[in-house]
């Protein structure tokens, strides 16, 4: 187990729920006997709220909590017997369906041997119907030293096509009878088709592009119906953990045929960023959502992604120099950035009206990312998604940008970056610190479903820099739980363009996550606080004993 692997979600029932799946709101109470953070710099701390029309019009300080109850009478209460109280939790980098999806996967994330990932597909292989795909996510070969797995691994699915995604997202492994429906007469650009050395035919692994360009067209996909599924699955699992709103990476026809459709019923709020790698780009539809009439404060499409490189696992983040452990490789610049039209795609989505993401991690594909965004105004909400690797040359352009950056990547990626990256290039790591202090917004997110979306994982991360194998790493880039919590609350909601979530202040939505224990009183290395209740409007969506 690795040393995250302490801290489980003790589940309990779901949400109250009424006829048609609408929630029964109740938006005009006072929240009393409670140790609030505000997030708010002028009033950090409070000990009571009064929340009317699903907003807070009073936030009253420590001192003088004890006379709210008195003077709001007319209200109903909610007394939360001394617990912390933090402004509801925001995820602003996660894959909501595709999370909701890998809850009913394969999950090989535990997997720590050859033995157990094969144990773990014959027992999974068994219980499924004779026609179904083998679907698992959440390997890497870190977790057992280091050899790539290959399609020998999958033989206790015999002639089942089976997919397993690295916990990346950028690599998987296939067995035979995936491989006869895939063109492998060469690579893909962007991409690598891994072969034997002695024999040349492709082992199973297929990295980046070419995990993607061969195996999507041929994986059977999930009708509307069970779409419709993983969003409630995705749903719930984060409002157990305490997230109200989510910046959720979708593809157009899922924001169609999901997201709309069940828009009366959701509770978690959405800004959506379109997956979209054509080129030239049409942004029309994210330019006309707005006209489509849906209340922005529950589901918005804020803006466009691309990818400029892969993964540090995988070794195919784009790197300045080659990476340590492998000579000659540098990692690949994939997409727009390969065919240099990174600039050019920023642009367009920015004169759409709408936010530019770029996926950057290596170093190289940071400063191309950054030379793509300059010009582009902060109303626009410009974004570099993960930015592990930042050159020290470039860190003061960050000035006033958006590093949308994931912590539990840094407890994972922490674990072999000495090797990746040798220790010279390991002050560019995750510089959480140097970040802030050259005046970076500084948003978290998990990235879900490569890492868990627990944000309390996170923030532990964050305020430690203990790896998964219990090491620390860049300790001098660790975080206070304050700035931790608020690059969860206002920072992420800066980044996804809300103006009114992500602080406890009169004006601002009235949502809140309660936690078990102080955060500011523990040891975080030793243990993590649990979230026992999510508020949003006003209304509690998830209780837990």
């Amino acid at each position: 187990m690795d040393q995250y692997g302490s801290a489980k979600i003790r589940f309990t029932p779901p949400l109250t729920v009424v006829k048609g799946g609408k929630l029964r709101f109740m938006a005009n109470l006072q929240v009393v006997n409670a140790r609030i953070w505000t997030g708010d710099p002028g009033q950090p701390w409070a000990g009571a709220v009064v929340i009317r029309d699903g907003r807070f019009t009073t936030v009253t300080p420590l001192e003088a909590a004890a006379a709210v109850r008195d003077t709001e009478k007319s209200l109903a209460t909610l007394d939360l017997g001394g617990a912390i109280v933090l402004p509801g939790l925001i995820d602003a980098h996660l894959h909501v369906l595709m999370g909701g999806e890998s809850l009913s996967k394969l999950d090989l994330t535990a997997v720590s041997s050859r033995e157990e990932f094969e144990d773990a597909i014959a027992r999974h292989h068994r219980a499924l119907p004779s026609d179904r795909w083998l679907l698992a996510h959440g390997w890497s070969e870190e977790n057992w030293g280091g050899e790539e797995p290959s399609k020998a691994w999958l033989a206790a699915a015999g002639d089942r096509p089976a997919v397993c995604t690295r916990m990346d997202l950028h690599a998987a492994i296939v067995n035979q009878a995936v491989l006869d429906q895939c063109d492998l007469k060469s690579d893909v650009p962007g991409g690598r088709i891994v072969r034997d050395a002695s024999t040349g035919e492709p082992t199973g692994l297929l990295v980046e592009g070419a995990a993607w360009q061969l195996v999507n067209p041929i994986l059977p996909r999930p009708s509307a119906e069970e779409a419709q599924q993983h969003l409630w699955l995705a749903q719930e699992h984060l409002h157990r953990l305490g997230v109200t709103a989510v910046g959720s990476m979708e593809y157009q026809r899922q924001i169609e045929t999901v997201y709309e459709p069940l828009i009366d019923e959701l509770t978690l709020r959405c800004r959506l960023t379109v997956l979209d790698r054509d080129w030239p780009i049409d942004c029309e539809f994210g330019r006309q959502f707005p006209a489509r009439g849906h209340d922005p404060a529950q589901l918005a499409v804020i803006g466009y992604k691309a990818f400029a490189d892969g993964t540090l696992g995988s070794r195919t983040a784009a790197l300045l120099e080659d990476y340590a452990d492998d000579p000659g490789n540098c990692g690949l610049l994939i997409e727009l950035a390969r065919e240099g039209h990174l600039c050019d795609w920023a642009q367009t989505v920015s004169k759409a009206g709408l936010s530019p993401s770029i996926h950057a991690i290596g170093d190289h594909a940071v400063r191309l990312a950054l030379d793509a965004l300059e010009d582009i105004g902060p109303e626009r909400r410009p974004r570099i998604e993960h930015a592990q690797q930042i050159d020290p040359a470039d860190l003061t352009r960050f000035a006033g940008r958006i590093a949308s950056m994931q912590p539990l990547h840094k407890a994972d990626d922490g674990r072999y970056a000495a090797r990746r990256l040798g220790n010279e290039r390991l002050t560019g790591f995750f510089p959480f610190r140097q970040l802030i202090d050259v005046g970076a917004h500084l948003a978290f997110g998990s990235d879900w479903p490569v890492v868990s979306c627990d944000p309390m994982l996170g923030v532990r991360a964050a305020v430690t820099g203990l790896t998964l194998a219990g090491q620390v790493i860049r300790p001098e880039e660790n975080l206070t739980v304050d700035e931790a919590f608020r690059a969860y609350t206002d920072q992420a909601a800066y980044a996804l363009g809300f103006s009114d979530l992500g602080r406890i202040a009169p004006g601002y939505r009235a949502d809140l996550t309660v936690l078990d224990r102080d955060p500011w009183a523990i040891d975080w290395a030793q243990e993590t606080p649990r979230v026992v209740r999510t508020i949003i409007d006003g209304h509690t969506v998830m209780t837990s004993g």
